[in-house]
Order: C-alpha cells, then sequence, then structure tokens
C-alpha cells in the first residue's frame, strides 16, 4: 500500500466507514443512532468529493484499497469482542463461591482497573503479534528486503536514525492509543477517526495542490468530526463508566489537537502558495503588448558610495572557463573533507585569484595555426598579470541586445532553470532581477518551471494573471524568461553511452511486454530500437513538494543540461565561467556544498549542474528511481561515494554559493566574513545582531550613519561577500528588507540598474525593456 499515491490511498480507505457500520450491526446486533448514520455517511462522502477529479485511479488501485478498508472495520470489532470476552469470562470466574460455598466479595475498584489492564495488555499483545507475524510474512514474500539491499543507502548521521527509532516508538503508541479508544467507546468511533485522519493526511502531503474540491471535502469532514466528538451518541458513550469516559474524553481531547493542527498547517500550507510534454512554451496573453507600465520607484538622490557599482570591472570574455578543480583543492582546508573550512582565505582566492583559474581557450583558425600550438598551452589567461582583463577579450557576445531582442551569441546558451509554485513573490522578483543584474543574457535563458501537476492553468495565471509577474512580460516575449510546464514525464531516456545495465544488483529477468519492449531491471525498460527508457510510477501524486522539487532538478537537468538554482538563492557574479565544458576534459558537473558537511558526499543541490543526457545524469536519475523516487542531496552523495563515482561531481565551497554558513560553524573563532553575520535573518534587518563585528575584517574606512542614497554606512553589493558567486538565503519566504538593511542595498542597486541611473557589478548599462522597481511600501 507504501507504493499507492496518496490520494488512492486516502480515498480507498474510505469505505472502512460504512463497512464498520455493517459489520457492527451484522456480528454485534448493534443498531446506531441517526445522528452516528448521518455523520459517517456524509464523511464519507466529502472525503470522495475531496479526492476529486479521478484521474490517477486504476482498478488495482481500488482492489488494494478495498482490502485495506476491510480489515481497518474488521481490527476494532475483534479487538473489542476479544477484550469483552476474556473480561466476562474472568469476572464470571471471579464470582464463583469458594471451597467453603462462600461467594467472593465484589472487587475493589482499584483491582478492577487492574484487571481490566491486564486484560486489555493480553488481548493487544496477542493481536500485535499476529499481525506482526503476518507483515513479516508479507515482506518476506514480496522481496522488500532484497529491494532495500539493493536500493538503500544508510547515511551516517545519527538524526536520522534517531527519527527513524522515533517513527517505530510513536507507531506503537499509536496503536495503544487506537485500541484504548475502541474499548473506552466503540469500533465505529475508532473507524469514523479514518476520515479526520485522512484529512489530516492530505494536509501535510498535499498542501500545495488543495482544489475547491479538497477544500470543500476536508472542511465537511474535519466539521462533521466535531460533531460526533463534541455530541456523544450511544456509539460513543452506551458502554461508558467512569474510567471509559476519562478515557474517552482523553482520546477525544487528542483528536480535536490534531485536527486543529491539521487545518492550521494546510491552510499555512496552501497560502504559499494524461502526459504533459515538458516543452510546452508559456502562450501569449491577448493585448500582452498593450498592458500599462507602472512608474519605477523614484530614483536616489545620489548614488555615490564608498564602493562604485562596477566592483567587478569587465564582463568575462564569452569563452572564459574557470578551473573547478582549482577551486576545490584551494579552498579545502583538509583534504579528508572534514573539519571546518576557511570561508575567508576561500573568499579572498575567489576575489583576487582570477588569473589563476580563469582562462580562456585558443581558438584553432586554420591547420598551420594547430600545428604551431601543438605540444603548447591549450587556454590562456583572462587576466593580464597586473589583474586586468585583456583587452582582445572585452566582447560580451556576437551581438549586444537590444529592448526588442536579447543579442546574439558566440558560443553555447546555457539555460537556468528554477522551479516554482503558485503565484510570484517578491523573492521570485528578487530571484529574477539578479539573474537579468549579473548574467550575460546573449548566453543565457532563464527557465521558470511552474508545477502543472498542481495547476493545469499554472502558465496562464503566471504570465496573465500575477501582478508581481506582469513587470517580466516584455522579457518573455523577448525571450530571455521561458515559461515552461512541469509535470511529472511517464519516462525518460538514458543516455545510450550509460553503464552497462547487466552489472547492477536490481537486475531482473528479461521479461517482453506486450508493446515489445524488453524489462531489464527495477523501472528499467529497453524498446526495440535499443533505447533504455527510465519508468516513474505515478510519483507525483505520493510526493511532498520538497521531494517533487529535489527530483525535478535532476530530471530537467538530464533532459536539458545547464544549471539549476533554488529560488532561494541571489546569483552575484556571472555563473558562464563555471558552466561551460572544458575543452580538454569535456562537460562538468558540480554542486554546492551541504551546510553541515559531515562527509565528502554531503552534497547541497540548491545550486547544481549536470550534462545532459549524459552517463552521469542518467546514473543519479536511475539512483533516485531505485530508492523509491528519493532524490535527497545527501542521499545522492552518498550514492555516488559509495558507488565510486564522487570525484565526477565537483563540491565546491561555501564560499562560492552558501558564504555564510561557515560563520555559524564557526563559534566566534578565527577571522569573520564581510559582512560578518550569524544568522540568516540579519541580511534582511536594519540593524543586526552582530552589529558591533560587522565590519570586523573589513580593510578600509568604515562610512558611519545613512548615506543620501538611504543606505547605511558601506553597506552594498560590492562589499556583500565580495568574491562569492551566489548567496543562498536558507528560505525566509516570509522575511522583507527593513530600511537601510543589506537587502535594502541590492534591491536599490537593482532598481537603479533597471531605470538606466546606475550599471550593473560590471559597468554595464540595461539595455533591455523598462522595468518597474520593487514595491516597497507592500514591505
Amino acid at each position: 500500500m507504501t507504493r499507492l499515491p496518496i490520494s488512492s490511498y486516502t480515498l480507498s480507505r474510505a469505505a472502512a466507514i460504512p463497512l464498520s457500520l455493517v459489520l457492527n450491526s451484522a456480528l454485534n446486533g448493534d443498531s446506531h443512532s441517526a445522528l452516528a448514520t448521518c455523520c459517517l455517511t456524509v464523511a464519507t462522502l466529502s472525503v470522495v468529493v475531496a479526492m476529486m477529479p479521478f484521474s490517477d485511479l486504476n482498478v488495482a488501485d481500488c482492489l488494494q484499497g478495498a482490502s485495506l478498508s476491510i480489515a481497518d472495520a474488521l481490527f476494532p470489532i475483534v479487538l473489542v469482542n476479544a477484550y469483552d470476552g476474556r473480561y466476562q469470562r474472568r469476572t464470571s470466574q471471579d464470582n464463583l463461591p469458594d471451597e467453603n460455598g462462600k461467594p467472593f466479595s465484589p472487587p475493589s475498584l482499584l483491582f478492577r482497573m487492574q484487571q481490566g489492564c491486564s486484560n486489555f495488555w493480553s488481548i493487544l499483545r496477542h493481536v500485535s503479534f499476529l499481525s506482526t507475524a503476518l507483515l513479516v510474512a508479507h515482506v518476506f514474500a514480496s522481496g522488500e528486503l532484497r529491494s532495500i539491499q539493493e536500493n538503500c543507502y544508510v547515511l551516517d548521521v545519527g538524526t536520522l536514525r534517531w527519527l527513524l527509532a522515533a517513527g517505530g516508538v510513536l507507531n506503537g503508541i499509536v496503536l495503544i492509543l487506537m485500541a484504548l479508544l475502541t474499548v473506552a467507546a466503540s469500533p465505529v468511533t475508532t473507524t469514523f477517526l479514518a476520515a479526520p485522519m485522512n484529512a489530516f493526511q492530505l494536509a501535510i502531503f498535499m498542501y500545495t495542490g488543495f482544489n475547491q474540491y479538497r477544500w470543500i471535502g476536508l472542511s465537511v469532514c474535519w466539521a462533521l468530526g466535531m460533531v460526533f466528538v463534541f455530541f456523544p451518541t450511544k456509539e460513543i458513550m452506551g458502554t461508558s463508566t467512569a474510567a471509559t469516559g476519562k478515557s474517552y474524553i482523553f482520546a477525544r481531547n487528542v483528536v480535536v489537537t490534531a485536527v486543529l493542527c491539521g487545518a492550521l498547517y494546510s491552510m499555512n500550507g496552501v497560502g504559499q502558495g494524461s502526459r504533459a510534454s515538458l516543452d510546452i512554451e508559456g502562450p501569449t496573453c491577448q493585448n500582452s503588448s498593450s498592458f500599462e507600465i507602472k512608474t519605477p520607484w523614484p530614483k536616489a538622490l545620489n548614488h555615490t558610495s564608498p564602493m562604485h557599482d562596477d566592483y567587478l570591472g569587465s564582463r568575462p570574455h564569452v569563452d572564459t572557463i574557470a578551473n573547478l578543480t582549482f577551486l576545490v583543492e584551494q579552498c579545502r582546508e583538509i583534504k579528508g573533507g572534514g573539519g571546518v573550512d576557511d570561508v575567508v582565505h576561500c573568499l579572498s582566492i575567489l576575489e583576487h585569484a582570477e588569473n589563476e583559474y580563469f582562462s580562456v581557450p585558443k581558438k584553432i583558425l586554420s591547420p598551420s595555426a594547430s600545428e604551431h600550438q601543438a605540444g603548447g598551452e591549450l587556454h590562456v589567461h583572462a587576466n593580464a598579470k597586473d589583474g586586468s582583463m585583456v583587452e582582445s577579450y572585452s566582447d560580451r557576445a556576437g551581438q549586444t541586445e537590444t529592448k526588442s531582442t536579447s543579442g546574439t551569441c558566440d558560443g553555447p546558451v546555457i539555460p537556468f532553470h528554477v522551479y516554482w509554485t503558485g503565484s510570484a513573490s517578491w523573492r521570485v522578483e528578487l530571484f529574477i532581477k539578479a539573474y537579468l543584474y549579473t548574467q550575460n543574457l546573449p548566453c543565457s535563458r532563464l527557465w521558470l518551471w511552474l508545477d502543472s501537476d498542481l495547476d493545469a492553468n499554472a502558465i496562464d495565471k503566471m504570465l496573465c494573471e500575477d501582478p508581481i509577474f506582469r513587470r517580466f512580460r516584455p522579457l518573455v516575449a523577448r525571450g530571455d524568461i521561458v515559461l515552461k510546464s512541469w509535470t511529472f514525464p511517464d519516462r525518460v531516456p538514458l543516455a545510450r553511452e550509460s553503464a552497462e545495465i547487466t552489472s547492477t544488483p536490481d537486475l531482473r529477468p528479461s521479461l517482453v511486454t506486450e508493446d515489445h519492449e524488453t524489462v531489464l531491471a527495477n523501472g528499467i525498460i529497453q524498446d526495440a530500437d535499443g533505447q533504455q527508457w527510465l519508468h516513474f510510477h505515478s510519483p507525483h501524486a505520493s510526493l511532498a513538494p520538497v521531494q517533487v522539487s529535489d527530483a525535478v532538478r535532476f530530471i530537467v537537468l538530464h533532459l536539458h543540461g545547464g544549471v539549476y538554482c533554488d529560488m532561494d538563492v541571489l546569483l552575484l557574479r556571472d555563473m558562464r565561467p563555471l558552466l561551460l565544458p572544458d575543452p580538454t576534459s569535456g562537460p562538468r558537473a558540480f554542486a554546492e556544498q551541504w551546510v553541515e558537511r559531515c562527509a565528502p558526499y554531503d552534497y547541497n543541490t540548491a545550486v547544481i549542474s549536470l550534462p545532459a543526457n549524459s552517463s552521469l545524469s542518467s546514473y543519479l536519475l536511475r539512483g533516485g528511481v531505485r530508492m523509491g523516487m528519493n532524490f535527497h542531496p545527501r542521499v545522492m552523495g552518498r550514492m555516488l561515494w559509495d558507488d565510486g563515482m564522487g570525484d565526477q561531481v565537483k563540491m565546491l565551497h561555501n564560499a562560492v554559493f552558501d558564504p555564510l554558513v561557515t560563520n555559524l560553524r564557526r563559534e566566534g573563532s578565527g577571522t569573520c566574513t564581510v559582512p560578518c553575520h550569524k544568522n540568516f535573518q540579519s541580511a534582511f534587518m536594519g540593524v543586526v545582531e552582530e552589529r558591533e563585528k560587522e565590519w570586523s575584517n573589513y580593510h578600509g574606512e568604515v562610512v558611519q550613519g545613512l548615506g543620501d542614497e538611504g543606505v547605511l554606512g558601506n553597506r552594498s553589493l560590492g562589499n556583500f561577500f565580495r568574491g562569492a558567486w551566489a548567496y543562498h538565503v536558507h528560505n525566509q519566504w516570509w522575511k522583507f528588507p527593513e530600511p537601510t538593511s543589506w537587502m535594502d542595498a541590492i534591491t536599490r542597486a537593482q532598481d537603479g540598474f533597471f531605470d538606466g541611473s546606475r550599471t550593473n557589478a560590471y559597468g554595464e548599462q540595461w539595455e533591455g525593456p523598462a522595468l518597474e522597481g520593487y514595491e516597497r511600501e507592500e514591505w
């Protein structure tokens, strides 16, 4: 049942409620009040409504669900009958006269309670033992242990092991509480809990996919749960005594608390906001070119600051590549992967050693040139010895951009992928503007993947109705931004040059399907042309939103290549030198380092780049599918490490994409970054907790007071973790920039660039269509 989509699983269990009414009447001869019958019947119908439309159901799912519903309905009936029978036998034995013919005196209340607990525990022990025996037999018969052995990678993280143990303990507690409620009330009461529990599960696992049916169905379900609990019927209180009444009240309070927490969680989640092609382009809105442009945010009075806007100098040549091996080796304090890395040292290398890790491949213009260069260096430095850019490499692209075109590129155009659900927030605006502010636009494309599994009209709503994204419509028309429809594919093709499938432990005997396709292993088939395909088993209905996001990045990179970034990543430099393939070694792959790097395989895929349709991307995709659609970065990293492939994905130091996190682990020792922050909220705060140490490692004059442009002191992009390629915000979705904060200074720099009054970090003017500024009054 764990392989069923959550919607099918929940819908199938709804049948347990009416079955409980029927079986309880047939086996025990109990009649039911009108209130209970109405509540139970309507609750069942409300769960069915919450599951509409039934696009994911099939016959096999329904049959499995029917068997589970029967078991759910029978278990409390069997338990309470066994308990009552055992209790009556013991009670009748207690009332028999002794050898002198004198009857026993009535037992005390304490003795009866002890005897009741003993009876209950005895029944529960026997029922649990039988259930465990059946489950163990099923596990062995299904081959699940073999599947776990083949597809599971155990992380060396104590927290995860503790969570596994805690999960087992909590499951046992739930079983005992359910049994107590059954004895204290009735089997029908216990079965009815399936309705609010199903609603709670939906709220947890599918909160971003709530449609009108789920809102109606779950609201009715929770309301009926309150009615059933707060207006006791004979199903609940018919057999109650003083002890069972207290048990009922306790169980009722637990249920009400769980339901309320589920409702609040779901409402908070909803507030955040047939196979379809993965290449659906964004539609064109009617009269999209005639929409009104708001007046930009007022220009700053004075844009001069201690750090000029063009602090990065000229943009690197379009063919410049960065030496990833150099960056990894130079920014690693301990080669084994342990210890606290020196982020300040790495940031200094990133800022000052471009001449060491940047190079431009020599272009071979003729055979004679090829002979002349034979045996010589394949690259030349992108910077002169004095650190300035070589003048002959100053061209941005073949043709610069205009208001109507994004220009042409003298090289490959690299896609930047980002995934989003719901409407745009100011953080979507921040990411897009940071991309436009820093990247080589003729040679880049921003692909915004909108989840159409959750909302089939996601692209239409974003492009035509969203009040924040409307300002980017001209850039969609110009081609800089491409709205892509994300739906989980049924299958994806694997690379032809991927590793031989015959050597893997999950190999299955070859089975030819009716479509003349050969099943090779778990999830892998081969068609008549020899193309191997990786199958996904209806994953989108059973995965939490974070799991979907983890899977999206690996799938889109396998299909299209480029780089994936989470929406909470703020780009600070041109990423192209990191993304271009090396002429000597071919395509390259890298990922961010995990916040708490416990081992060399602790990756963070908030920023990750993979070559498209490669053996590496195929291997990673297949690994995630083998482990039950688990694409968590640390799990994928452990798989790479255990299979001896860790060197194929470079782990770039925190200083490259996440420069703040090492400050969190240094406990105040050693030199600190500029700015010296100790938490992720500081970038949004006007007055930071670390204000006395904020500039402790800044070499220069620290300006005090508020500048003419509303910026406090030296706060500017040029002083914000200088050298880093990006800054990982780590969520903070509900934070807004306070006046004079670092984020306030960054957004003002972007506003000045897009209104033409300032340059970007590379000294370039904005040549594109007019963009509105941030709506600061909404903050």
